[in-house]
């Protein structure tokens, strides 16, 4: 009995050290983390067509169904109360609002930078030592890295996703601001001198 018990014994030790961690003090749920991106993420909707059956007369109302960037799903529906010709498709485009993207430059001293199409390319040779976001409106705010100077300033851009720029200075630090005109992810990357702001 005494043999039978101590293998017993054996056996909860050495279970519990295939299961121990290497912190103790670790959680063991782990939170989830935040993916902003929606993970089937497809090409950007340019057009569809379509038609309505031949006793169609009067198109009331349109619903779209979207997903947001928090993968959350929401309906939009537009009241219309109008005729309708059955023989013709119903159209459903971007196409013609997507415009040219073509490059602006603009100058904050002692900062450059200029976006092209959901890029913005800020450049210096100073290093940004955090960045974070702020809504209503939505911004993105970095905090780089002082110099000597003590410069401020805001430009209005009035592009897509970029609607303005401004800069303060702090005791250690520059805080330069990108307002956005809507609730974007981030990312940001550097090549060169340039720090790229991308959003999606």
């Amino acid at each position: 009995m005494r043999k039978y018990i101590l293998w017993i014994c054996a056996l909860v030790m050495v279970a519990l050290h295939l299961h121990a961690r290497e912190n103790p003090f670790e959680p063991i749920i782990r939170p989830k983390e935040d993916n902003i991106t929606p993970k089937n993420a497809k090409d950007p909707f340019t057009e569809l067509d379509f038609k309505l059956p031949s006793n169609a007369r009067i198109l009331k109302s349109i619903t779209i169904t979207y997903q947001k960037i928090d993968g959350s799903i929401e309906e939009k529906t537009i009241p219309i109360d109008e005729s309708i010709d059955w023989h013709y498709p119903l159209l459903l485009t971007q196409k013609g609002a997507i415009l040219n993207e073509d490059v602006r430059y603009w100058t904050i001293k002692p900062f450059q930078f200029f976006t092209q199409g959901n890029k913005f390319y800020l450049y210096t040779n100073a290093t940004i030592v955090r960045s974070f976001v702020l809504p209503s409106p939505y911004r993105i705010v970095l905090d780089i890295e002082r110099k000597d100077e003590n410069p401020s300033g805001s430009i209005n851009l009035g592009v897509k996703y970029f609607t303005k720029a401004s800069l303060g200075t702090h005791k250690d630090f520059y805080r330069f601001v990108i307002t956005l005109d809507g609730q974007y992810p981030y990312d940001i990357t550097r090549d060169g001198d340039y720090y790229i702001i991308s959003v999606q």
